[in-house]
C-alpha cells in the first residue's frame, strides 16, 4: 500500500482558532478491534500525528511520537504491535496534542495548518486482517479538560505544560471520525512530506527520587519517604493518605533529568482537590529577569526556593469518565504530563478541601533521552582529587550530551529543546567522539539544509522550528557541520546534495563584501541576528560593541574563511578540485583583508582596527579566530594567544566558544596546549563545586543548568589527549598524536567507523623514571586488528607512517 493511499483522520468539530488562553489541545481516538487468531509473525504499523501523538494498546503506553518534522519532512513511526494484541476484543487508543498552527506559542514543535492522525499497517492483508487503519470507522473525542499553559513567565518556547481540571467531568462527546480530503495527484499530496523517522527510537529507564526536602505537611517525612522513594515496585501498594489542607513537598532525584511521569492518586470520592507540580533545575535565588537571567549559586542550598514551569492537575474524582483507557485500574487516578519534562528538584504542592482526603500512592519516573551507546572510556587511573575531578568532567559531560538528545540535537531541554546549527555543531562532534554515531547528526544536517530560504541565501538558525529566526553566522557553523560529517565518514553521496546551498550560503556572505575595503560589512535588516558570543560586556544581544560602531565584524570575516578552507577540502574529496581552489583563493582574499584592516599590530580588533576603543574592541574571540582562520600563525598565534588568555582587557569567550578556544590552542602549536590543558578546565570544576551535574548555558545569564555546548572535554579527551583523530577522510589514515606529557598513565578507547563497521583505537601509556611506555592498538568489533594506515607523530615531532595491523609499541625517553 502506498502512503498516499491511507487516509488522515481528525476531528470533525475542531476548531484551530487560538484565543490566547491555549496553545493547543488534546484530541481523543479509539477503536476496538476483535483478533480471534492472534497473529505469531510482526504485526507493523506506520503511524504519525500533528503534533504529537500517544498510541496504547489495551491500557498500555505503545508508543510515543513522532519525531519532530516540519512541512519538508514529517516523520512517521513503524511500530510492532504484535506483543500488546491479545485473543479476543483489544482497545487501541491514540492521544492526539495539537498545537495550534496560527499562534507563535510552542516554538520547538512544527505543525502545520491541519491537525491529523495517521496509521496503516505494514503488510496489505493485515488490513483487512486487524482494520487499524485510520480511517472513518475510528471514533473521536475532544478533550475540553485540558490547556496548554501560555500564562507563565518561566516559559518562553515549550509550552507543552498543562493546566487539567476534571472537575465536572470530561464530557467525553465521542463521534465518527472525519477523514481529510487531500488532493493526491498532479505533483499535489496532504501537506505531510511523510518518511520513516531518521533515528532510532528513545530509551526509557525507570528513575527514582533520591531525597525529600522542605517537607511542610501533617504527614511525617518517613510515611513521604515510604511512598516516594526507591523503585517503582519496592514501593508496592503502599500510600499516604492526606487530609484536608495544604501540603509540600520537594523532590531531588540524583541527576539533571528528563523524564515522563506518573502521578499516581486513588480516585477520591469527590472533587474539590488539586496539586501543582514545579519543575525546577536548581535551589535559586530571585532572578533579575524571569525566565532569562537567574541568580544561581549552590544548587543543593535549599535554604533557596524552587523556581520554574509548572502543571497543574484538578481531580475529578468519581464523577471524570473512565473510558479513555490509558490505564488500566480505574480505581486509580493517575495524571500523566503528555510530553517529557526536564527537572532535578519537583516541587509539590496539594490542596484537599475541607471534610475531604486524598490518597497519594507514588510518583513514577520513566527517564528518556536518545539511545547513545558510549563505546568511548577515558580513565587516568589517578587517585587523587584533581584525578577524581577529571573523572567527573567526562561523565557531566556525557549526562549534558545525553540529556540534549531527543527528537533532535537540543540547545537546552529545560527552555527550549531547539536545534541550533552553531551549538550543534559541537553535540554532532562530540556525539561521533564518543560512539562513532551519526544518525542524529544525519537529521540535523538535513532539516537545517531543508530550511534553506533562496530568497535569503542563509538557512535558518535553528530547524525543525514554529518561527523563523536568522543567525547569518550558524549557516555558516552549518556548512561546518557538513564538512565534519564528511571528515568523520567520506559519505560523498550524502556530502554532495548540500554542496549548492553551502555555496549559496557562501554567496550570501560574500555579496556582502564592501567593494573597498574588502571586507564583509555586518547584517543590516532587524529581521537577522549577527549574534556572536554570549559576554557580559555584549549583553544584552551578544554582539560586539565594535560591529554597530564600525559597521564591520572582524568576527565574520574570519568565520567566513574558516568555513571556506573548509569547505574547499569537502568539495575537493567529492571531486570537485576547481571549486575547491576558488574556496582557498576566496579564503586567502578575505584573511589578508582581515589582517590589514583589523590589526593593530598586536592583536586583531572586534571591527577596524583605525577606529578600535581599546577598552572594549578586543576579545578573546578575536584572537581565536584569527588563529582558526589562518590570519595568525607560529610565534604571532601563540603569543596573541598567551596574551588574550591572561589579560582582563580581552572580552573573554564563553563556554558555548570552548571548543574553538581550544581548537586555536592547538593549531597554534608548541606547548600551548598543554600548558592551558588543566587551568582551562577551572569554570567546569567551579561549576562542580556548586553542585550541578550537568554544564551551564553560560556564565552570565546562568539561564540553564544543562547545554551540551559545555561537554567539551568529551571531544579534547579523545582527540586531543589520547590523540586519536582521522587523518584522511572516513579515517582512511588514523592520525595518533598522544599528549603523553599532560597525565602520567592513560587508558582511552576511541570509538570510530570505517564504512559499516565499528573499530575501537584502544590508547595506553605509562610515564616511569626513564620514558613513557605508548601503545596503540586498533580493533573491529570481531577483536581483530584493523589494517589502517596510522600517521604517528610523537611529542618530540617525530612523525612516522606505520600500520594498524598489529600493536603499535612506543617509547619516549
Amino acid at each position: 500500500m502506498d502512503l498516499l493511499e491511507s487516509k488522515w483522520i481528525w476531528h470533525p468539530e475542531w476548531k484551530d482558532e487560538p484565543d490566547g488562553s491555549s496553545a493547543g489541545g488534546f484530541v481523543h481516538f479509539r477503536k476496538s478491534v476483535v483478533v480471534r487468531n492472534l497473529p505469531a509473525k510482526t504485526v507493523a504499523i506506520h503511524i504519525t500525528a500533528d503534533t504529537k501523538y500517544k498510541l496504547y494498546i489495551n491500557s498500555k503506553l505503545v508508543a510515543v511520537g513522532p519525531v519532530k518534522g516540519d512541512e519538508h519532512l514529517w516523520f512517521y513511526d513503524q511500530i510492532d504491535i504484535q506483543p500488546f494484541l491479545r485473543e479476543g476484543v483489544n482497545n487501541i487508543s491514540v492521544r492526539v496534542m495539537r498545537l495550534f498552527h496560527a499562534t507563535p506559542y510552542a516554538t520547538s514543535f512544527p505543525r502545520t495548518p491541519f491537525g491529523g492522525l495517521y496509521i496503516r499497517t505494514v503488510a496489505e492483508d493485515l488490513d483487512t486482517v486487524l482494520g487499524v487503519q485510520s480511517d472513518g470507522s475510528w471514533e473521536t473525542a475532544l478533550d475540553l479538560s485540558t490547556l496548554l499553559r501560555t500564562d507563565l513567565k518561566e516559559d518562553d518556547f515549550l509550552h507543552i505544560y498543562e493546566a487539567v481540571n476534571i472537575s465536572g467531568g470530561r464530557g467525553l462527546n465521542w463521534m465518527a471520525a472525519k477523514e481529510l480530503q487531500f488532493p493526491s495527484s498532479h505533483g499535489l499530496s496532504a501537506p505531510w512530506k511523510l518518511s520513516p523517522r531518521m533515528i532510532p527510537p528513545p530509551r526509557y529507564e525507570e528513575a527514582i527520587f533520591k531525597a525529600i526536602h522542605n517537607l511542610r505537611s501533617s504527614k511525617s517525612q518517613s510515611e513521604w519517604e515510604s511512598v516516594l522513594l526507591g523503585p517503582n515496585d519496592s514501593r508496592g501498594k503502599v500510600n499516604i493518605l492526606l487530609s484536608a489542607g495544604s501540603h509540600h513537598v520537594e523532590l531531588e532525584v540524583e541527576t539533571h533529568m528528563t523524564a515522563f511521569l506518573d502521578f499516581k492518586f486513588r480516585r477520591p470520592l469527590s472533587t474539590g482537590s488539586s496539586f501543582r507540580a514545579t519543575y525546577s533545575e536548581c535551589y535559586e535565588d530571585t532572578p533579575e529577569f524571569v525566565p532569562y537571567v537567574r541568580c544561581k549559586g549552590q544548587r543543593l542550598d535549599t535554604s533557596k526556593q524552587l523556581l520554574g514551569p509548572e502543571d497543574v492537575y484538578h481531580f475529578g474524582g468519581n464523577s471524570s469518565a473512565t473510558d479513555l483507557m490509558y490505564h488500566g485500574d480505574a480505581n486509580e487516578e493517575v495524571f500523566s504530563p503528555f510530553h517529557f519534562r526536564t527537572f532535578r528538584f519537583i516541587s509539590l504542592d496539594i490542596e484537599i478541601p475541607q471534610d475531604s482526603e486524598l490518597a497519594l500512592q507514588g510518583i513514577d519516573l520513566t527517564k528518556t533521552t536518545y539511545p547513545l551507546e558510549v563505546l568511548a572510556d577515558f580513565n587516568t587511573h589517578s587517585q587523587t582529587d584533581d584525578g577524581a575531578k577529571i573523572h567527573e568532567l567526562w561523565t557531566t559531560s556525557l549526562r549534558t550530551l545525553q540529556n540534549c538528545m531527543h527528537d533532535c540535537y537540543e540547545d537546552c531541554p529545560f527552555y527550549e529543546q531547539l536545534q541550533y546549527a552553531m551549538d550543534i555543531r559541537s553535540s554532532a562532534l562530540f556525539t561521533y567522539s564518543v560512539s562513532g554515531d551519526d544518525r542524529m547528526a544525519r537529521q540535523a544536517i538535513v532539516q537545517l539544509h531543508n530550511s534553506y530560504r533562496p530568497s535569503l541565501g542563509l538557512t535558518a538558525s535553528r530547524a525543525p522550528a514554529h518561527q523563523y529566526q536568522v543567525i547569518p553566522h550558524f549557516s555558516l557553523f552549518w556548512i561546518c557541520m557538513v564538512t565534519d560529517h564528511f571528515e568523520y565518514f567520506n559519505d560523498p553521496g550524502f556530502s554532495r546534495q548540500f554542496l549548492a546551498v553551502c555555496d549559496g550560503v557562501l554567496e550570501t556572505f560574500a555579496r556582502r563584501i564592501d567593494p573597498e575595503l574588502g571586507l564583509i560589512r555586518s547584517v543590516d535588516s532587524p529581521a537577522q541576528w549577527d549574534f556572536v558570543d554570549w559576554t557580559e560586556a555584549w549583553k544584552p544581544v551578544g554582539i560586539p560593541p565594535a560591529a554597530e560602531r564600525t559597521r564591520y565584524q572582524s568576527y565574520t570575516n574570519m568565520l567566513y574563511a574558516y568555513t571556506l578552507k573548509r569547505a574547499a577540502d569537502l568539495v575537493e574529496g567529492v571531486g570537485r578540485p576547481a571549486l575547491a581552489g576558488e574556496y582557498r583563493s576566496r579564503a586567502e582574499a578575505t584573511v589578508q583583508t582581515v589582517t590589514k584592516h583589523c590589526f593593530n599590530g598586536n592583536f586583531f580588533t572586534d571591527g577596524l582596527a583605525s577606529t578600535a576603543n581599546p577598552s572594549q574592541d578586543l576579545s578573546q574571540n578575536g584572537q581565536v579566530w584569527a588563529v582558526l582562520c589562518g590570519a595568525a600563525e607560529g610565534d604571532r598565534a601563540r603569543n596573541m594567544l598567551n596574551q588574550c588568555l591572561r589579560d582582563p582587557k580581552f572580552t573573554p569567550a564563553s563556554i558555548s566558544m570552548s571548543f574553538y578556544t581550544l581548537r586555536a590552542l592547538s593549531l597554534a602549536g608548541g606547548g600551548t596546549y598543554n600548558d592551558y590543558f588543566h587551568q582551562f578546565w577551572n569554570p567546569w570544576r567551579a561549576q562542580l563545586a556548586q553542585g550541578v551535574t550537568t554544564w551551564v548555558e553560560d556564565s552570565v545569564t546562568q539561564r540553564s543548568d544543562c547545554h551540551a555546548w559545555g561537554s567539551a572535554p568529551l571531544y579534547e579527551f579523545l582527540a586531543e589527549v589520547a590523540g586519536i583523530k582521522p587523518a584522511e577522510p572516513g579515517w582512511s589514515v588514523v592520525s595518533f598524536s598522544p599528549r603523553v606529557g599532560l597525565f602520567p598513565s592513560l587508558d582511552a578507547k576511541v570509538p570510530f567507523m570505517r564504512g559499516d563497521d565499528t573499530a575501537i583505537a584502544h590508547v595506553s601509556w605509562r610515564t616511569r623514571e626513564h620514558g613513557t611506555d605508548i601503545s596503540l592498538s586498533i580493533k573491529t568489533g570481531n577483536s581483530q586488528f584493523l589494517d589502517v594506515p596510522v600517521r604517528v607523530c610523537l611529542p618530540d615531532g617525530q612523525v612516522q607512517m606505520m600500520s594498524g595491523r598489529e600493536e603499535i609499541v612506543l617509547r619516549t625517553e
